[in-house]
């Protein structure tokens, strides 16, 4: 609803109609106000007139900045909406891929146990770090695996006779010959 207004600025009084609220309307002036006394103080030859006048511009040249920034923002939002969905179908992807791993793992880890490989007890139990639901951020945390003891090997002693004036010293060490001098 309009209402009308005395108002002063830089000690010029005006009658206004406005629908803003009274506060809304005292804040404009006290600003308006402030700006053309600056200017007069600053240039004292300029006319209340000419003030009011680099005081428009000012503004105006403020309001255009504003609205160039504002059409900015409004361009990076959009962008950063596009970047958005494009993350979003990737971590979906990602998702996926990762339950087919997991299926995998699974699988692997099945026919190890039914094929009663002697490491299949060994090998550490991998859980995942994090379970992964639609709509989630996807964050991965891949724990240390434990080494695999692998198992003792079986070293065969030979049968062939050591040569003449040669000894030859354990199983483990069949290269190994020295000369009994």
């Amino acid at each position: 609803m309009k209402q009308k207004f005395n108002i002063t600025v830089a000690d010029m009084q005006l009658n206004i109609v406005s629908d803003a609220s009274p506060e809304e309307v005292e804040a404009i002036v006290g600003m308006l106000d402030r700006k053309m006394r600056d200017i007069s103080l600053k240039s004292p030859r300029c006319t209340k007139n000419e003030a009011a006048i680099l005081c428009a511009l000012s503004y105006c040249s403020e309001r255009q900045a504003a609205q160039e920034t504002a059409k900015k923002m409004e361009r990076e939002c959009i962008r950063f909406e596009t970047e958005n969905e494009r993350l979003k179908k990737q971590i979906e992807s990602l998702k996926i891929e990762l339950n087919g791993v997991r299926e995998d793992n699974a699988a692997m880890r099945s026919i190890l146990t039914h094929t009663g490989g002697e490491n299949a007890e060994a090998m550490p139990e991998v859980k995942p770090a994090v379970k992964v639901a639609p709509g989630d951020q996807l964050t991965v945390d891949i724990p240390a695996a434990a080494p695999v003891e692998s198992a003792t090997p079986v070293v065969e002693e030979s049968t062939e006779q050591p040569a003449k004036g040669k000894s030859r010293v354990g199983t483990m060490f069949d290269l190994l010959t020295f000369s009994d001098v």
